[in-house]
């Protein structure tokens, strides 16, 4: 019976977190997910499984839970994706080799001058060309750019090559969709491999443009009439992954990109524009130790910070010994059944302990109209707290559990409250003592509720610790915020929209670190507020059309272009520049990304000298990275394997800058007129990779020039304007 294997699961709960316990309590009470709130409640509970992370100790263990009829997807380190009976979870729970299960949760998505703010046009901008029109500049050629999101327009001419010859789609994921045959690796979801499958699917979701715009700014090609919307890496190669509501699917999507480059023998970077405020927030999470496990040379995953930078959905109290930390909630809407749900969680110390209680506060006399039991955070316990009227002054329910968490032995308390009918004169609130030198730090979804300071008497939340789970507290992750390069634009029926941020300036959406642990996050801050890229044709004519920049036809279809903001924007800026380091560099690491951002990365007025956890190291600078890089990395295998030219160049204000991807014996270089008169020429000797060499072009007169460059590996002649 299932009742009796889930309530056999008392003996081992200390294995599962406190969010796994709060699902399979939502289950049990309602018989399986059938009604709308049950549903809300155990999202990770499909057809009697629950989806999940499982941590185990060695291959034996993976044998055995096999065996009680685990299935398994992506494994890496000693974390699995896994679907679990739940007739068996007690089983599960109860093999020695099993370290911890921590339940699937929901996950959101977090949503021209950009390229000029990341000095990406230093990387892109003329002389682009050779004579024989051969690009020589960093594109991300020969490297993997992935996305795993939702709303992505597979026809969008951004997708397609430069010169839209063909699409640069080449595998397509999705995990939502039972109409085609899955991956075999992963047994799950549609696999289309081929161009012609690709472009007749369309798309996964026709309401929805975040993916479309996503990768059209990591990636778009589509600089055709003259269009300004274009991407950083234009010629990498594209892989897709959607997901389903929970986020077991997101470190499987990681895994298929990763496969799909290897099998190429492509380095590869993941985007992940999405998150969720619920989870340790230390790097401990299952989800952030199978992501970290995935990464290494040639596989860096980029992620956004999160836009909860003006969400009140933070609150910390360091104790001084017998004070109280009581703090309001506030209900974000009426909820399921107009009962207003929230959900929280509180975290304390490695090894430490408090104590909560949930109450209703009077707005008058600032006193507890209804208080419940303490609760002790350090010991397993797990309760459906039940209230009446008139005595407890409120009705609903409220859910509760608490742990020392296996995950890192930290307190916790998970809270689910489900409270009505104590309006008007009453505020729910949480109520958490603890001893002196204690740290008590407590996060809302902001989808369903925040922390409120309703009276003078109650706490203030703040707005750090911020960064989103899964993108912004991994270990190996980076992670990006966001900063205003565009405050006021003109959509395309000529409305002005102004959004008064301050340009140079932190987005006020952009969410601070640090993490729980004391990292720094973000690690970086790129553009994120107005940033132009493409816009999915499946939308509906007038959605979206309040920040629709431009349109056009394309293979019968009108494709948009606009204007979207958030730290989801700023992250695929940073992947596509991470993929332009990826061409020269192919075994490139996560720690090594850090130290170039840490090197290069833009400080000024807003960002300051030192590092912080609200810009990172400070604003990327593209062409400064890959030259650091280049310098400072020349020990990495392979550097320069697919690029074409071992040299790159940009045509500045002061000259021409010839950056050197490969080291030289010698190279010769002349200047020339149309008229093929000699107007200046260098050679240099013993050249090192990074090396950069400047051409003077301050004195000549405006014209056009025939710059030549030549090396023993490669020679090139280029058209450089004058200006």
């Amino acid at each position: 019976m299932l009742s009796t294997a889930l309530a056999a699961l008392a003996e081992y709960s200390g294995k599962l977190t406190g969010g796994t316990i709060a699902q399979l309590m939502a289950w049990k009470q309602n018989n399986g997910p059938i009604t709308l709130e049950a549903r809300h409640r155990a999202p990770a509970m499909r057809k009697g499984r629950m989806a999940a992370f499982i941590k185990f100790d060695s291959q034996a263990t993976l044998d055995s839970l096999h065996a009680l009829g685990v299935t398994t997807g992506t494994v890496a380190g000693n974390v699995a994706t896994a679907s679990i009976p739940l007739e068996a979870m007690a089983k599960v729970t109860a093999l020695q080799g099993v370290i911890a299960v921590e339940a699937a949760q929901p996950v959101t998505m977090l949503m021209d001058s950009a390229r000029r703010a990341t000095h990406v046009d230093l990387l892109q901008q003329g002389p682009m060309q050779s004579l024989q029109g051969e690009e020589i500049t960093p594109l991300g050629t020969g490297v993997v750019i992935s996305d795993i999101d939702a709303g992505l327009d597979f026809t969008h001419p951004a997708l397609w090559k430069m010169d839209r010859s063909e699409s640069r789609l080449r595998r397509v994921w999705l995990q939502t969709d039972t109409s085609g045959e899955a991956p075999a690796a992963f047994g799950y979801g549609t696999e289309l491999a081929t161009p012609e499958a690709i472009l007749a699917k369309g798309t996964d979701m026709s309401s929805y443009s975040h993916a479309t715009h996503v990768l059209g700014i990591a990636a778009g090609a589509d600089t055709t009439g003259g269009n300004p919307y274009y991407g950083i890496a234009r010629d990498a190669d594209l892989v897709y992954s959607n997901f389903k509501d929970i986020d077991v699917g997101i470190p499987d999507a990681i895994k298929y990109a990763f496969n799909y480059a290897d099998s190429m023998g492509e380095p590869a970077v993941v985007n992940m524009s999405l998150g969720t405020m619920l989870g340790p927030h230390d790097g401990t999470s299952l989800r952030d130790q199978i992501a970290d496990a995935l990464t290494g040379p040639g596989h860096i995953l980029v992620g956004s910070a999160g836009n909860d930078g003006f969400n009140s959905a933070h609150v910390t109290r360091t104790f001084a010994g017998g004070d109280t930390l009581l703090v309001g909630v506030g209900f974000a809407d009426a909820g399921i059944g107009g009962t207003p749900q929230g959900l929280l969680e509180l975290w304390g110390d490695v090894g430490g302990s408090f104590r909560v209680a949930v109450c209703t506060i009077s707005k008058t006399t600032g006193q507890p109209v209804y208080q419940s039991r303490s609760y002790n955070a350090s010991r397993n316990y797990s309760a459906t707290v039940t209230l009446q009227k008139p005595y407890d002054q409120a009705s609903g329910y409220f859910t509760i559990v608490t742990q020392m968490s296996p995950l890192n032995n930290r307190p916790m308390a998970h809270i689910e409250l489900h409270i009505a009918d104590y309006k008007p004169g009453a505020v729910v609130a949480i109520m958490i003592t603890a001893e002196a030198g204690q740290h008590v730090h407590g996060w809302t979804n902001t989808t369903t509720c925040c922390w409120q300071q309703w009276l003078p008497t109650m706490d203030k939340p703040d707005y750090d610790y911020l960064t989103t789970e899964i993108a912004g507290t991994g270990k190996q992750i980076i992670t990006v915020g966001a900063y205003t390069t565009k405050s006021m634009l003109l959509n395309l029926k000529g409305d002005t929209i102004d959004n008064a941020f301050v340009q140079g300036d932190i987005a006020p959406f952009s969410a601070h670190g640090p993490t729980l642990d004391g990292r720094m996050k973000p690690d970086v801050a790129a553009p994120g507020a107005w940033v132009a890229a493409a816009f999915s044709s499946y939308l509906s004519e007038n959605n979206d059309s309040y920040v629709t920049m431009s349109s056009e036809l394309f293979n019968g279809r009108r494709h948009g272009y606009g204007v979207y903001e958030g730290t989801s924007m700023a992250a695929p800026q940073v992947a596509g520049i991470v993929a332009t380091w990826l061409q020269f560099i192919p075994t490139l690491t996560p720690a090594q990304v850090r130290e170039a951002l840490e090197a290069t990365a833009v400080h000024d007025k807003y960002t300051g000298t030192e590092a912080n956890n609200v810009f990172g190291y400070g604003k990327i600078d593209a062409y400064q990275g890959l030259k650091w890089l280049l310098n400072t990395k020349t020990g990495i295998a392979s550097v320069n394997r697919d690029s074409g030219c071992p040299f790159v160049t940009s045509n500045r204000a002061d000259g021409i800058h010839i950056l050197f991807t490969q080291p030289a014996t010698r190279s010769d270089i002349t200047l020339c007129d149309l008229q093929g008169r000699q107007v200046s020429a260098v050679r240099l000797n013993g050249i090192a990779t990074g090396e950069e060499h400047v051409l003077s072009t301050s004195d000549l007169p405006r014209g056009v020039y025939i710059v030549h460059i030549a090396t023993p590996q490669a020679q090139r002649s280029l058209k450089v304007a004058r200006n």
